[in-house]
């Protein structure tokens, strides 16, 4: 080829060879620079070479085919094919290929290459995502920025019954059951514009008018410039799960009969509003009352009546209180109400009174049969946290059977309330909080793919004056279930926090996890501590990961979700605890703002011998990693474990294998006084 010609094809950008086509095997005779700069082969490698060196060895026979026969037919073609650089990385070529004959007769290929690489990664996403949008289980609907609906999936018009076409074009409220109110639409897309999501439970109705309940997640899509473009929303029908469980949870915690609140749920009930007195000291009163002389009803007129007469007796307890106050039926014709912030015990006796005139109006029953009836009422009141609900029923009950004793039809105010041995266990622990008896002892958590020690677990520990180290099985249920745990809580947080700083101040990025209840997040406690701290120590030195049990049941997930979000604002992460110890949900830890998974040791105890577990552990990790979390291994007891989980790909790991719980001082001596050869090192910082 004159030089004349070969520079002009070296200006051009697009990368280009020539072939010849009469030749055997149809080698090389030119490329131009863009084809070096393409594929790192330089001319003297690839003249005289095959034409197909960038070829994988198992190219489409109809791909092959097709080549063949354009060459032979003298017309060009274009293919897209996988082809590999000399370095070995491999590339989308677009390849057209055109046959041409020179001045002297000779037949020749040109071949110009485009690395559409990016473009078909773009198209197999896209294909991949179409997919998941058509058969995904889950009803998808996707709006305009101004709420309109432009499409939606087949699993939409499976669950509402709305077509595709019927629905595109209107709004979401085309679905509207009428049972939310303006205010409550208004909240979620504020959580939308805050969060950039929102999810909860939405009450529906499907085309033909029944009732569809949807536990829904709404997305925010941006643009580059962070403007709204699209909204995204991704529902389940949950309809019979809700209905299910709420007659489940009406069973379990109503009284059949009345319909007012059983013995075993009023005491829970109870427990909360004593525990909610830390934040007012107005007061507490416990009323218990019996009927007097009920039994000659049943003997008279028949179990039938008496039922009667006990259903009335609860619609006029509910006329007598507040809507906030809460009334039971223990068994029998006893009923027990509670008065939270009552204020005083001559007030709780006014409400004692008022219910003794509402039941002792004569009654009208459906057979005919006039009855009039009065009953004996115990009173307890306390403004003394440290009650138990027990106590307060006990006293209550004393109290009505003093009543009882000099008359019926009257009211006794007990004297004395007594402390259960649960309340003086929750004495003892709080004297063991203040009089810092408590401990925390770290265990560390080892980055898989380094071998370092990247954080540990902070665990609480009683050292106990008589009876020595204690674990947390002696006192946790107790702080947990008690005012204490929100100071328990603050507790947690600074110590941890102290400890995060001292391991920064002497050079290492190591976090401390710690483990947070549930009424510890919803009440704000936790990330009021966690502001202090902040304040405290330099943003670098404060690093903290909050650990979540699997088994939290949240009571608004999306306000839970948003004090969780506040907390990561100010440095600090999220991880979900112990899962696969329970029932576990990927949807669950797809709602949180995590950004750490730990699999229970549970499911890692077996992975060393047993097929299942490890692809029940592989799955877990993968599915973790799909969502952008980070995956820890607890209970690692073997380095087999320790080499399987790694081989997994996940990334950290912690057990007594590794190193067992220690206390703040051997941790200090252990890892950066004297550390010893072999052993697992800190994580320096990174300059």
């Amino acid at each position: 080829m004159p030089a004349s010609q070969t520079a002009l094809l070296d200006i051009l950008r697009l990368p280009l060879a020539i072939a010849d086509a009469e030749a055997p095997d149809q080698p090389l005779v030119f490329i131009n620079q863009a084809f070096e700069a393409l594929t790192g082969y330089s001319r003297e490698e690839v003249l005289g070479k095959n034409c197909r060196l960038l070829q994988s060895s198992n190219v489409c026979s109809t791909d092959a085919t097709t080549m063949r026969e354009a060459i032979q037919e003298g017309r060009a073609v274009t293919l897209t094919l996988l082809n590999y650089r000399k370095d070995g990385t491999a590339f989308w070529n677009e390849l057209t290929l055109t046959p041409f004959v020179g001045h002297d007769g000779h037949a020749y290929i040109i071949a110009a290459q485009r690395d559409v690489s990016q473009h078909k990664q773009a198209h197999q996403h896209m294909e991949l995502a179409q997919a998941v949008f058509d058969n995904s289980h889950d009803g998808i609907m996707v709006t305009d920025a101004s709420k309109v609906i432009i499409d939606t999936n087949p699993a939409f018009t499976r669950l509402t019954g709305y077509s595709r076409e019927e629905i595109i074009g209107h709004k979401p409220s085309l679905l509207s059951s009428g049972k939310h109110d303006q205010q409550f639409y208004l909240d979620m897309f504020d959580a939308v514009a805050k969060h950039g999501f929102w999810s909860g439970d939405i009450w529906n109705t499907r085309k033909d008018g029944s009732q569809l309940i949807e536990h829904t997640t709404i997305s925010a899509i941006h643009d580059e410039q962070s403007e709204v473009i699209n909204y995204i929303g991704v529902f389940r029908d949950i309809t019979s799960r809700r209905l299910n469980q709420a007659r489940l949870e009406r069973m379990a915690t109503m009284d059949a009969l009345t319909g007012l609140y059983n013995r075993e749920h009023f005491s829970t009930l109870l427990r909360e509003q004593l525990r909610n007195q830390q934040f007012s000291s107005t007061g507490m009163a416990v009323l218990f009352l019996d009927m007097d002389d009920f039994k000659p009803i049943n003997d008279t007129h028949g179990h039938a009546v008496g039922d009667e007469v006990l259903v009335e007796i609860g619609h006029r307890l509910r006329r007598a209180i507040r809507t906030t106050d809460l009334v039971s039926r223990f068994g029998g014709d006893e009923f027990v109400i509670a008065l939270a912030g009552i204020g005083s015990v001559a007030k709780a006796l006014k409400v004692a009174e008022k219910i003794l005139k509402h039941i002792t109006q004569p009654l009208e029953l459906s057979s005919g049969i006039s009855a009039t009836l009065s009953g004996s009422i115990g009173v307890a009141f306390t403004t003394d946290l440290r009650i138990s609900p027990e106590g307060m029923i006990d006293a209550a009950d004393k109290a009505m059977y003093t009543a009882k004793s000099q008359g019926k039809n009257r009211i006794d105010i007990a004297s004395h309330l007594e402390n259960n041995q649960g309340q003086d266990a929750q004495t003892r622990i709080g004297r063991a909080l203040a009089e810092d008896e408590l401990r925390l002892y770290y265990q560390p958590i080892v980055e898989l793919q380094t071998d370092t020690i990247i954080g540990f677990e902070a665990l609480s520990r009683w050292q106990h004056p008589e009876e020595g180290l204690l674990s947390p099985m002696h006192f946790i249920d107790v702080i947990s279930h008690s005012p204490l745990s929100l100071p328990f809580g603050q507790w947690l947080v600074h110590n941890a926090a102290n400890t995060s700083a001292l391991l920064w101040q002497h050079g290492f990025d190591v976090m401390i996890d710690i483990n947070a209840s549930q009424d510890q997040i919803e009440s704000g406690s936790l990330n009021n501590a966690l502001q202090q701290a902040a304040r405290q120590h330099a943003p670098q030195a404060l690093k903290l990961s909050i650990e979540i049990l699997e088994s939290t049941e949240f009571h608004e997930l999306d306000i839970a979700c948003s004090l969780l979000q506040e907390a990561r604002d100010l440095g600090v992460q999220v991880a979900l605890d112990d899962f696969g110890a329970g029932i576990s949900s990927l949807t669950y830890a797809s709602l949180l703002p995590l950004d750490t998974l730990k699999i229970d040791r549970s499911a890692i105890q077996h992975i060393d011998h047993r097929d299942s577990q490890r692809l029940l552990v592989s799955g877990i990790i993968q599915m973790a990693h799909a969502m952008n979390l980070r995956v820890v291994a607890e209970g690692v007891e073997t380095q087999e474990q320790y080499e399987i989980l790694r081989e997994m790909g996940c990334d950290q790991a912690q057990g007594f294998w590794i190193g067992k719980p220690m206390p703040l001082d051997n941790l200090v001596e252990r890892y950066i006084t004297r550390p010893q050869p072999g052993d697992f090192a800190l994580s320096p910082l990174k300059d």
